[in-house]
């Protein structure tokens, strides 16, 4: 009792020196003392954790049994595999828009990681034979060659200026970065034994391993550093002392790995542990670089706009530049987002048998409000929507995501039964809600929704004021539409509610629908019937046996044909649904 309160006498007067002396005014000065005193606090965490090992390693460092081990072992892999696969995605799929090459490295280093760690897991002593043998030296080869791919390679990548953009071809590198990994795989399953021995067995590790494994801890910790100095470079970025962070975990966590002798002990899953913090960490920090601050830049940009627009009574030349700025960081961002609405738009389409479904979605600027989707509403029934948003832009596309995310089909019971809405419930559903909503007057919407019934080929459908008709290509050859009425989604709920309709047609196996936005016949002002509901018709007589991609394709190059280089004067969108030839 007696040392252990000399040992709080200690603490209080290092404490009262450090917070009631100078320290304090040292820390208030330093803008970066919180980040120092949280990677002190980590390290001195690690270091008591060792300490204890240490004296008690008797009591709390023990062997676990096989079984308990593995089932950890598992747990804590395949939770830092699917946080090292996050990385990959994150950083690979953003440099496809941002062209960086310290990205890419990362993206490419990340899914080495995830085969390599993934391959080591079920390599591991006591697991299941892997290919071949599991043993000891097999796991902890594998494992030493992912933690070195990891540490150079993110090294590497903290090296490279942020500036650095990769042209094209980031798929190559991907590719090649796969096969290296797999030849390296392979070489370690099939031949162990021409790696340097990691591990004997009945003796413990051995001293290239353990070298090995203080090497990359130093370039772990080097790597840190160089985060750091990032960090204060760039005041203060949050996501760069994220990085910090999780590179000095990752450092740290090595040294377990440096201590056990038996391959069961928890030295070992200590040191799994921090691996798996380490790669949470990091998951984090580029998720932020990569997503969330380029979302966060837009919203600001916004704001900046504003506020130039508000103080116009400012200097009409530097109003000017400033805005100037802002409008090319705007345009860029509007890129961004119009390669994401493009992403938003439905590529995949439920698998009919018998059935084919294609469409063309052609915004006139870089974001629009045309929308089209098509979905399974049960075994028998298909959902089809297209829509067209009043205008075009930023307010037409923000418009189109309310009207996709508020639309209901169905309503689902808490006891697992569910009904479908009618076409006619669906657009009245949306009519009050729309209503209900604090959108401009002037903003409205017109779609089509149907219901296809696979079983008896009857089409239920409602129209909301569309204002194109279907064609119907029928399996004989013969070319019609179909007629629409109805009343668009608008804000006029206060004066007026309107009683859409339900109607149905029965289409013969092998018919093809064709739906397409007004866009598509808005060609030149001066002739508006250059590519009429008529002509459109005429074009597709004799088209009863293409598949519904080239009858798509075909309306699309008719389009850009008459088209003539000219201007784009709305959004064009086309649906293309063909029947099955036989009753499903």
């Amino acid at each position: 009792m007696q040392h252990r309160s000399i040992i709080v006498k200690i603490l209080n007067m290092f404490f009262e020196r450090c917070f009631m002396g100078g320290l304090k005014d040292k820390f208030k000065k330093n803008r970066h003392w919180k980040d120092w005193i949280i990677i002190l606090g980590i390290f001195t965490a690690t270091i008591l954790i060792f300490a204890l090992a240490k004296f008690h390693e008797d009591r709390s460092f023990f062997v676990l049994s096989a079984d308990a081990f593995l089932a950890l072992h598992i747990v804590l892999e395949l939770s830092a595999i699917v946080m090292a696969f996050c990385v990959f995605a994150v950083t690979y799929y953003t440099s496809e828009q941002t062209r960086s090459a310290s990205m890419l490295i990362i993206a490419c280093t990340f899914l080495s990681v995830t085969f390599l760690d993934t391959v080591h897991t079920f390599s591991y002593k006591g697991m299941p034979n892997f290919v071949t043998v599991s043993t000891p030296q097999k796991a902890t080869t594998l494992w030493i060659v992912s933690r070195l791919v990891m540490s150079i390679g993110m090294l590497i990548a903290s090296l490279v200026p942020s500036q650095k953009k990769i042209k094209e071809y980031q798929g190559v590198y991907i590719a090649i970065d796969i096969v290296l990994t797999l030849l390296i795989i392979g070489l370690i399953i099939y031949n162990p034994d021409l790696f340097p021995p990691m591990h004997m067995e009945g003796e413990g590790l051995t001293s290239l391993k353990i070298g090995i494994e203080f090497f990359i801890s130093a370039i772990l910790i080097i790597t840190a550093a160089i985060y750091h100095r990032q960090y204060i470079k760039s005041n203060g970025d949050k996501a760069y002392i994220l990085l910090v962070i999780g590179f000095f975990i990752a450092g740290l966590g090595e040294m377990p790995f440096t201590l056990y002798n038996n391959v069961y002990d928890t030295y070992n899953l200590l040191g799994h542990f921090y691996k798996f913090i380490a790669h949470f960490i990091l998951f984090r920090a580029l998720f932020v670089i990569n997503i969330k601050k380029p979302y966060k830049e837009l919203s600001e940009a916004e704001k900046k706009l504003n506020n130039y627009v508000e103080d116009l009574e400012r200097s009409v030349e530097e109003r000017t530049k400033e805005i100037s700025q802002a409008n090319e960081k705007i345009m860029k961002n509007l890129n961004d987002a119009k390669h994401i609405q493009m992403a938003l738009m439905t590529t995949e389409f439920p698998k009919v048998p018998g059935m084919e479904f294609a469409a063309k979605y052609l915004p006139c600027e870089q974001i629009g409000g045309d929308f089209y989707n098509v979905f399974r509403l049960d075994e028998q029934n298909i959902g089809i929507l297209i829509g067209d948003v009043a205008g075009h832009g930023v307010s037409a596309a923000m418009l189109n995501v309310f009207i996709n995310q508020n639309m209901r089909f169905r309503i689902d019971y808490e006891d697992g039964r569910y009904r479908i809405l009618t076409p006619r419930g669906v657009l009245m559903n949306l009519y009050h809600v729309y209503n209900n909503m604090s959108f401009p007057e002037e903003m409205y919407v017109v779609l089509f929704y149907g219901i296809y019934n696979t079983e008896t080929g009857k089409l239920s459908y409602a129209s909301a004021g569309m204002n194109t008709y279907p064609i119907i290509i029928k399996s004989n050859g013969k070319v019609s539409h179909i007629k629409l009425d109805g009343f668009p989604i608008c804000k006029f709920g206060k004066f007026f509610k309107p009683n859409y309709e339900t109607k149905t047609i029965d289409l013969a196996p092998g018919d093809t629908l064709v739906f397409y936005s007004d866009g598509l016949k808005e060609i030149d002002r001066k002739q508006p019937n250059l590519f009429g509901t008529e002509n459109i018709m005429e074009y597709l007589k004799g088209m009863e046996d293409y598949s519904a991609e080239e009858i798509c394709q075909g309306l699309a190059d008719a389009y850009h044909t008459l088209l003539a280089g000219n201007e784009m004067l709305d959004d064009v969108t086309i649906l293309v649904v063909k029947t099955p030839p036989d009753r499903i």
